[in-house]
């Protein structure tokens, strides 16, 4: 990697991207950027990654984009078993009455739209995988050290960061600055960027547990979780099993008020008799492991960039953890801005192809924060009659109507639908087409993720010319397909890519390394010669040179 920044004297160390926080957004961008070639510094506060469960569930189009860094199959090595058949549902007790299923629609889990299915892998297990990759594909992570401060001028930061074990601080100079410090971001703090949205929607205390033998239950229930109410207990119970390391993990959510009540009011002696009232069962063997409080909040940030600081995450916007939305939402923001830096220190793009992360990924985090609010209120009031929040086209339907794109007359599209119904638009994700090469079958997805990516069709010969000539001319790495042509092309197995993707077989489509159309030729029949001129233009359009 040939892009760390000049070290002047005054400085202790420099790189070129400083990531504060190594949750699971901030290990993302660490991995994102070391698969993009580009060197990072990521630092945490805490001694090591989560130790404790959070987050359990990562949709197909997050399982997409870990497939793209080749991080998918260290995830299925340790996931949880999960089934289509599963559901959510309202009960009485985990042994008691079910009166509804809560989630009787997992397509953003499993979808035919995808090549690849969710997973229930619970976020401290998942953390552990990203640091090991993250680590393997060279990036630096400090845990037990703190960004202490930092200032911010025209050409970069100049940051303070702090061992807590030995008390041992360096200055670092880097051209930019992630903040993925979590909700209550000092960074987005001292930028003094301001926050809109519902804010808080309750107050929960969290049991986590072992419980050998109830796993056994939530099969018989086919459930990953269920909300639960009676006289004694309310709320959620979550399933974190699955794996061999940790087989009989379970954790009770139920509301709490701060002003009435604190932490130390749930001793192990009052949640025993929660716990066991959630599963129905008044003497099941429980072990009381740790007991949290969190807050459920509805927050977007009201810009995501500030300067030569970015937020990622949490720190971006905080939702409720209906629908699993909120990390997968964070996963994408950092896929979304980590080429976006790539392209600019290598060189490749102008700076202000960085401007287009805030308008690109704000209205869509207004969108989802909205959304998810609605489906956590409407479970809540209502159990699922009403229900129309679609979280599949919320993960993978959704489209940037502005930024890195070259738009067509697109001014009657809606922001989110479902990914079925998009044919091709710049904007929205590129869609999944079941190819074939020496036999093997592909998919489209398989292609996009290191550099721009031009697919043809069929009858594409020309565009393959300009495009040989286009690489030379801008110093570009752009790979090539053609879909459907000659012997060494891609087969279309179903002869459905020109639909898919809007265009004949004459046309032409870019894909961005974050696998989003970037533009689209329908089909023309010009030269070779004022095709190189239209892809020129283009990619200069696309990376703001």
């Amino acid at each position: 990697m040939n892009n760390q920044l000049h070290s002047p004297s005054q400085y202790d160390e420099t790189t070129p991207v400083l990531v504060v926080g190594g949750s699971l957004v901030g290990l993302c961008m660490s991995l994102f950027l070391s698969r993009q070639g580009i060197d990072s510094l990521l630092v945490e506060r805490h001694p090591g990654t989560a130790i404790h469960p959070r987050v359990a569930g990562l949709t197909a189009r997050t399982m997409e984009i870990f497939r793209a860094v080749g991080a998918e199959s260290a995830i299925r090595q340790v996931e949880p078993v999960f089934s289509l058949d599963s559901k959510v549902p309202l009960v009485e007790s985990l042994v008691g009455q079910e009166f509804d299923n809560l989630m009787e629609d997992f397509s953003a889990f499993f979808s035919p739209a995808s090549p690849v299915q969710g997973s229930l892998i619970a976020q401290d297990v998942l953390e552990t995988v990203l640091y090991t990759l993250a680590t393997q594909a060279g990036g630096e992570l400090r845990y037990d050290t703190e960004l202490v401060g930092f200032e911010q001028d025209e050409e970069g930061i100049t940051a303070t960061i702090r061992n807590r074990g030995s008390g041992t601080s360096c200055r670092v100079r880097t051209r930019f600055l992630i903040a993925a410090d979590g909700s209550r971001s000092g960074i987005r703090k001292q930028l003094g960027i301001g926050q809109h949205g519902e804010g808080s929607l309750g107050h929960f205390i969290s049991m986590v547990f072992e419980a050998p033998g109830l796993m056994d239950l939530f099969h018989k229930r086919q459930a990953v979780m269920c909300f639960l109410a009676n006289e004694t207990v309310s709320g959620a119970l979550v399933a974190y099993t699955g794996s061999e390391a940790r087989p009989n993990l379970f954790r009770l959510d139920t509301g709490y008020d701060p002003e009435e009540e604190a932490l130390a009011d749930y001793p192990e002696a009052r949640c025993l008799p929660l716990i066991r009232a959630a599963i129905g069962i008044p003497d099941f063997p429980v072990q009381l492991k740790t007991v949290l409080s969190w807050e459920m909040v509805a927050h977007i940030s009201d810009c995501f960039q500030q300067g030569h600081v970015f937020l990622v995450g949490d720190a971006a916007r905080a939702q409720p953890p209906a629908g699993a939305l909120g990390g997968n939402t964070g996963i994408a923001e950092a896929q979304n801005l980590a080429w976006k830096l790539a392209a600019v220190l290598r060189g490749e793009a102008g700076e202000r192809l960085l401007d287009t992360y805030d308008a690109e990924r704000r209205p869509l985090a207004d969108y989802t924060v909205e959304q998810v609010a609605l489906l956590s209120q409407q479970r809540k009031n209502e159990g699922s009659e009403g229900i129309t929040v679609d979280t599949l086209a919320i993960n993978m339907g959704y489209r940037y109507s502005v930024g890195a794109i070259v738009s067509e007359d697109d001014k009657n599209l809606p922001l989110v639908q479902r990914p079925d119904l998009w044919m091709g638009q710049p904007g929205t994700r590129a869609a999944h087409v079941v190819l074939e090469r020496q036999g093997k079958s592909h998919s489209t997805l398989d292609l996009f993720g290191s550099h721009f990516v031009l697919l043809v069709g069929p009858n594409g010969q020309n565009w393959l010319d300009a495009a040989r000539r286009t690489i030379d001319v801008l110093h570009l790495p752009l790979d090539v397909y053609r879909i459907g042509g000659e012997a060494g092309d891609f087969i279309d197995a179903g002869s459905t890519f020109c639909d898919t993707y809007g265009i004949t077989p004459t046309g032409a489509v870019i894909v961005r390394p974050d696998g989003f159309i970037g533009w689209r030729s329908q089909g023309v029949g010009e030269n070779a010669q004022e095709l190189e001129q239209t892809l020129t233009e283009v990619l200069t359009t696309l990376l703001f040179r």
